[in-house]
This record gives structure tokens, C-alpha cells and sequence, in this order.
């Protein structure tokens, strides 16, 4: 490799890495404005990030999410709310499939309070017990159809123009 040929790949890896910092940012962003608001304590907190340890392993998830402080906080952490919604959109799925019931569904948009996280964490619960739910996540996916992965490319390709709401439904489907 000529010395021209190493420094254009190495400003192209430089790019490339500028571009998806870029682009964790903005999830980032995106996850912090979907996270719940409200007054929650610590310890309910707590139990909820217990729960949702729970259902981690089955998602190929080994490291637990960290168990926070004892003080009460006012929203999620960014990265706490992109497993909040991966495991939305798993429930979603396993609703429409029939596996679970319509009692497990998840809206971050109603949790407001400890009530609502205490509920939240008895909804995760009962999804890591509930044997059909876990064979469903055992699955392999089936391979893309030969359309699929042209709608896959643009809807990237769109991906800049979306509005907050359709960036996040693209993000959780894609947990």
C-alpha cells in the first residue's frame, strides 16, 4: 500500500467514525426526549432495572444494566430507555402474535410517577416468566425476503428526514 493510498483510507476510517458518532449522538438525543418524565425514586428505579436484567439474556444481552443510586431522578438515562423500547417492541410483537397479552404492552409515555414505574417493572416481569415469549425470542429469524432489503436501504437512506417519532419507531424495530 503506497503512502497516498494509506492516508486515504485512514482519512476515509476517520470519516467513518466522525459519521457514526454522529448518528449515537442523534439516537441518543432521540432516546433522551422519549424517556419518561416525571419524579422517581431510587429504589423503584432499582427494582425496574432488576426487572429489567430479567429479560436481557434472552435479547443476547450478558452484561446486567447497572442498578443506580438511591436518588430520586427526573427522567431515564438515554441508554436505559433504547432497552425500554427494544423490549416495547418484543412485547408489541408477541401481543399481535397472541403470545402475550394486551395487559403487557409498554408506553413510556405513561410513566410519570412510581406507580407507573412500579407497573412497568411488574409488565417486564411477567414477560421474562412467560414461556412462549421466551421460545419466541429463541427463534431464529427467518431469512429477508429478495424486497426487503431495498426497503431496508431507504428507509437509511430517509432516515435524516424523519420526524423524532418515525426515527424512534425505526430504532425500536430494529432492536
Amino acid at each position: 500500500m503506497t503512502p497516498e493510498e494509506k492516508a486515504q483510507m485512514e482519512m476515509m476510517q476517520h470519516d467513518m467514525q466522525s459519521k457514526q458518532d454522529a448518528v449515537e449522538s442523534k439516537e441518543d438525543e432521540l432516546y433522551s426526549q422519549a424517556s419518561p418524565k416525571g419524579q422517581f425514586s431510587g429504589p423503584v428505579l432499582n427494582a425496574l432495572v432488576v426487572a429489567a436484567n430479567k429479560l436481557l439474556p434472552l435479547f443476547g444481552v450478558t452484561d446486567p444494566y447497572p442498578v443506580q443510586g438511591k436518588e430520586t431522578v427526573t427522567s431515564f438515562p438515554a441508554d436505559f430507555v433504547r432497552i425500554l423500547s427494544m423490549f416495547a417492541a418484543a412485547i408489541a410483537d408477541a401481543i399481535e402474535a397472541g403470545i402475550l397479552s394486551e395487559d403487557n404492552a409498554i408506553d413510556l409515555t405513561t410513566v410519570t410517577d412510581d406507580n407507573g414505574v412500579q407497573a412497568l417493572a411488574g409488565r417486564l416481569n411477567m414477560a421474562a416468566k412467560a414461556p412462549a415469549f421466551k421460545k419466541m425470542l429463541m427463534k431464529k429469524p427467518t431469512k429477508p425476503e429478495a424486497s426487503e432489503p431495498a426497503v431496508a436501504e431507504s428507509a437509511e437512506a430517509d432516515a435524516d428526514s424523519m420526524s423524532p417519532d418515525d426515527s424512534m419507531k425505526l430504532f425500536s424495530s430494529r432492536m
